[in-house]
């Protein structure tokens, strides 16, 4: 009997130590491999839109491109955006890169939710509140989000998942693109 309440012991701290480290797990937010991702876009009142993201992961440099006007390459490393406008050649980039909505604030508490299938992937859902919007995402284990749901609504889901080798030749401002002016009518840096 003295056996057996010793094990019954043991098993209550593991499950405690399992429950107390799932409960700060934090997820995979960022790919950990190289993949393009084509997404439904939906805006409120507007019709969606398609965007396409791929990621060099190695560099952690993501490239999103917004139905054909723009192209945004998103720096992690470096906490840079780079804006390029195909239509005039030019780029402009800035310092700081700012938070995309689908990302928690570092800080932010996560809250694990069910898992689901999105564009042929499994996902796991990860919750959290931000001022007084509840933002779900849906990651895979390696990190690509599939979906953004805010307070309900989705805003973002993944249509069609590649994983493939990215050139790195995307993710750098073209030879040919010359800066843009800034606001002030001088050249950018």
């Amino acid at each position: 009997m003295r056996k057996l309440s010793g094990l019954a012991a043991m098993a209550a701290i593991a499950f405690a130590l399992l429950t107390s480290a799932w409960a700060e797990e934090r997820p995979q937010l960022l790919p950990t491999r190289d993949v393009d991702i084509t997404y439904d876009v939906i805006r409120s009142q507007r019709p969606k839109v398609r965007e396409r993201v791929r990621w060099l992961a190695s560099e952690h440099l993501e490239r999103v491109e917004a139905s054909g006007r723009s192209i945004t390459i998103f720096d992690r490393n470096a906490h840079e955006v780079t804006l390029l406008i195909p239509a005039n050649r030019t780029y402009r980039k800035l310092d700081g890169a700012p938070r995309r909505r689908s990302e928690p604030d570092p800080d932010a508490v996560l809250k694990r939710g069910s898992g689901a299938a999105i564009a042929g992937l499994s996902c796991t859902e990860w919750s959290w509140t931000e001022d007084v919007e509840t933002h779900t995402i849906c990651a895979t284990a390696d990190g690509v989000m599939l979906r953004l749901i805010v307070d309900g609504l989705i805003v973002i889901e993944a249509r069609t998942v590649t994983y493939a080798p990215q050139r790195a030749a995307l993710f750098r401002v073209p030879p040919d693109y010359t800066p843009a002016l800034a606001p002030d009518g001088g050249a950018e840096p």
